[in-house]
């Protein structure tokens, strides 16, 4: 495979997921993490068909007018699709994940179920629920007489039993505000922290971190910040244009 992008510590592939993966070699990476399309946004099957800058405006500008910063595709299967799909990927990455590794993948509240579900007919061992808490005041819009959604999950899993662990004793629930919508490059990106502190169960500094839907770069510099390697992989070209910048930058010492 010919990277779209490397440097010391990132390697960036322009492909599909499940047809890249095919292609890399077996357990060669230590780390699943990623944060894929969720297919939710509504509760009918009109409202997941929607574009996804409509289904999630309300998580990237608080409800009101868009920047323009650009859509992404694959966001608009229905739940059966979208387990059996998930199942399909997740099986793939497990073989190129080495044996007593982590994988952490991102749901949102609606498709819990079926990310979980999936992990496991995918070949990983599910190890639990984490909760993004993304404060109250980043996420969510008040909905009178409701619960505010201001949180996000991400599935936990490993590669078979844990054969080495880090000195580290972290809560489930993890507090980082959402990325602010003057400064998101991708309508659904992660907060770096977030991502650096999924990665503190994971000791060593030569391991390789790989996300098959890579977005705008986020999880790569979070595993450059720990300096580890990392692999993304995305299907869109405009993505990976913006992630290899941000890589770019961190190379240059001028930031994320």
């Amino acid at each position: 495979m010919t990277p779209y992008y490397a440097d010391d510590l990132v390697t960036i592939y322009h492909g599909e997921a499940l047809a890249t993966l095919a292609e890399m070699p077996n357990a060669s990476v230590d780390v699943l993490l990623t944060d894929p399309p969720y297919s939710s946004g509504g509760m009918y099957r009109g409202d997941r068909a929607a574009d996804p800058l409509t289904k999630y405006r309300g998580n990237i500008d608080g409800g009101g007018l868009v920047r323009d910063i650009g859509s992404f595709a694959g966001d608009n299967r229905d739940q059966h699709s979208w387990m059996a799909w998930t199942s399909a990927w997740v099986w793939a990455a497990s073989r190129v994940l080495a044996p007593s590794r982590h994988a952490f993948m991102f749901a949102d509240w609606r498709q819990v179920a079926a990310a979980t579900d999936s992990v496991q007919a995918g070949g990983l061992i599910y190890r639990g629920l984490l909760t993004w808490d993304k404060t109250e005041g980043a996420g969510g819009r008040p909905m009178r007489g409701r619960f505010r959604q201001h949180s996000e999950f991400i599935v936990w899993a490993t590669s078979g039993p844990l054969a080495e662990l880090a000195d580290v004793y972290p809560g489930s629930v993890i507090t980082v505000a959402s990325e602010p919508h003057t400064t998101r490059l991708h309508p659904t990106q992660k907060p770096v922290a977030l991502l650096e502190h999924l990665l503190r169960v994971v000791p060593g500094s030569d391991r390789v971190v790989l996300d098959p839907f890579m977005g705008s770069g986020s999880t790569l510099v979070a595993a450059k910040a720990h300096g580890q390697r990392a692999i993304g992989i995305e299907a869109e070209e405009k993505w990976c244009e913006i992630a290899a910048n941000r890589c770019r930058q961190e190379v240059l010492g001028l930031g994320a």
